[in-house]
């Protein structure tokens, strides 16, 4: 099974996940995703790509349909 932890701090997101290492064992990753006070959507947008990416969903350009996050005006 594959877990990604997600939590929502007060200045950020914070990742968590297990990295199986060449000896068999698993060690506990961490990463940081930090809120930007000038764009209130730019951790957002990181966030949903760091989940993309970490699944293997993003797809390559060759394949028919790829999931892609968009930021739109209105």
């Amino acid at each position: 099974m594959t877990t990604l932890k997600i939590s929502r701090g007060d200045n950020g997101y914070k990742l968590g996940w297990f990295e199986e290492q060449d000896d068999g064992s698993d060690t506990w990753c961490e990463s940081y995703i930090q809120d930007d006070e000038q764009d209130e959507l730019k951790s957002g947008i990181e966030l949903l790509w760091r989940v993309i990416e970490y699944f293997d969903l993003a797809g390559s350009k060759h394949d028919k349909e790829r999931i892609r996050v968009e930021r739109e005006k209105q």
